[in-house]
């Protein structure tokens, strides 16, 4: 009998129930991990072809990315002069300064954020040239996500991923790669040029496009757990875009901060309510055990997955008292963030729960061979330590609300 099963032994019903339920189940986990069945491996001859593709593409994008940057020098050097040629005079330029130009020590809180969404992007990109997602995206990701999500849902965007990752499979996949590598290298140039603000766009709307299409809007349409990543780590990736599309005036004077300590209050008091819905299923049964038992049994290290197999029997006693205990972390989280989110103790704490997240309840997210980005808790984590690095003001969310109310201006 296997693990999964022997966990869903002990509960009543049918023996078609039991099947049903363990379907559930590895519909949740797959949800953030990939298609668990790892052994039916795609044919070589498809890996080859999927990898010979992206060679081929890398190879025109490095050509047409060596004709542009040598466009770009002609036109820096010669650019005016070509245009008196022409009888064009150029406009005069005035060196005012960027809007985007910041001092310390807002700037080593911007470059944290620049770095981590950066590599954040190239990482999903290099996880999406795996072969299992390259060759199979449909049905490893896209299929078992949508499992358990309202009809409309499955009407509107299950039919279009089918159309599209079914009828080009190796090019829409390859495509998909270097769509998130290239906003990764473009968001690393950084929001004071060009190129960088141009990326941070484009990747606000390209977070919806994988919200919708690739996370199923994190699964909070069908009993997701924020311990497995809902409400959707592109989220948090749109969110720390708008933070470095935002000029030097409004991190000076503090206004970026004070909409981080929001966007994260609303996140953990999402994610408590969404952990709390009886709908999710979370306060009886085995729920939760069996989507870390079947994390557990995900192809990994030993050391990696004997913590989640303990992990996992100790869920397996006592559902509804975890259940508590996954709701009042993130309720207690966002009331700290609420109302000191200056203190070091709210700072270290919201940091030593999102890593034993990233470790325990996402398993680092990446492996498995199927997975497509690292989870929702360590872009948080990186957002939070962003936040921890600018400078104090003293204020929190609580605070501003009851300066601005009406009776604190009577006063």
């Amino acid at each position: 009998m296997l693990a999964t099963e022997a966990c869903l032994a002990g509960e009543t019903g049918t023996p078609y129930d039991r099947i049903e339920r363990l379907a559930s189940v590895r519909r949740k986990v797959v949800d953030w991990v990939g298609d668990m069945d790892m052994s039916s491996a795609p044919p070589v001859h498809t890996v080859g072809a999927f990898y010979k593709l992206l060679l081929i593409e890398w190879a025109v994008l490095l050509g047409v990315s060596a004709i542009l940057y040598l466009i770009a020098r002609f036109w820096k050097s010669e650019g005016e002069g070509f245009l008196r040629e022409f009888g064009v005079e150029p406009r005069n330029k005035r060196n005012s300064g960027s809007p985007y130009h910041l001092g310390a020590p807002q700037d080593t809180a911007r470059k944290l954020a620049v770095w981590s969404l950066g590599f954040l992007w190239m990482l999903d990109g290099l996880l999406q040239a795996q072969p299992k997602l390259g060759t199979n995206f449909f049905a490893a990701v896209v299929q078992p996500i949508m499992s358990g999500q309202p009809r409309w849902v499955n009407d509107v965007f299950l039919s279009v991923t089918q159309l599209l990752f079914t009828s080009r499979p190796l090019w829409f996949d390859s495509l998909t790669v270097w769509i998130q590598i290239l906003l990764g290298v473009g968001i690393l140039a950084g929001p004071e040029r060009f190129i960088g603000r141009l990326a941070l766009r484009v990747s606000i709307a390209w977070s919806l496009v994988v919200w919708a299409f690739g996370e199923a809007f994190g699964q909070i349409f069908s009993g997701g757990s924020w311990l497995m990543g809902s409400p959707g780590s592109v989220l948090i990736y749109a969110a720390l875009a708008v933070v470095l599309l935002s000029k030097a005036e409004a991190w000076e004077r503090g206004q970026v901060k004070h909409g981080m300590q929001w966007f994260v209050t609303v996140w953990f008091l999402a994610s408590a309510i969404l952990q709390a819905l009886p709908s999710a299923g979370y306060w009886s049964g085995n729920g939760l055990a069996d989507m870390e038992m079947g994390m557990a049994q995900m192809p990994q290290p030993h050391f990696l997955s004997a913590p989640l197999y303990a992990f996992a029997h100790a869920l397996s006693h006592g559902p509804m008292w975890w259940n508590a205990v996954f709701v009042a972390v993130p309720f207690a989280l966002a009331i700290g963030w609420f109302t000191a989110p200056e203190s070091r103790a709210i700072q270290v704490g919201t940091g030593a729960v999102l890593l034993l997240v990233w470790w325990l309840g996402q398993d680092f997210g990446v492996v498995g061979g199927a997975g497509t980005d690292p989870n929702t808790a360590l872009p948080l984590f990186l957002l939070t330590l962003a936040h921890d690095f600018l400078p104090q003001d003293g204020s929190s969310p609580w605070t501003r609300l009851w300066r601005s109310s009406p009776r604190a201006t009577a006063h």
